[in-house]
């Protein structure tokens, strides 16, 4: 019977375990005050465009506000491509827009 391969071992000699141990988080998306919703206006196309759901409007004073669902959202950027005001960027967690 052949031997298994150590593949920590190849992982680590081609680069690979540092990767692997620390994947490279995908973006999410973030919202700024330029959007319509902060405005006033009431638009929920980024929330429509949404394959996840991960866009979802809570009630405040003044009208709806959009929330991401960062534990959601994929990075896909769907949601920025819908949005009118250009309010949307897709951005690495943990950096400031």
């Amino acid at each position: 019977m052949a031997e298994t391969p150590d593949l920590n071992r190849r992982n680590f000699l081609l680069g690979r375990l540092a990767e692997a141990h620390h994947p490279i988080a995908a973006p999410v998306a973030e919202i700024s005050q330029s959007c319509f919703a902060f405005r006033g206006v009431a638009c929920m196309g980024c929330r429509d465009a949404c394959p996840t759901g991960a866009v979802r409007f809570e009630l405040a004073v003044g009208g709806a506000r959009p929330r991401i669902m960062t534990d959601v959202c994929t990075g896909c950027g769907a949601c920025a491509h819908a949005c009118p005001a250009d309010a949307i960027r897709l951005e690495q967690p943990g950096e400031a827009a």
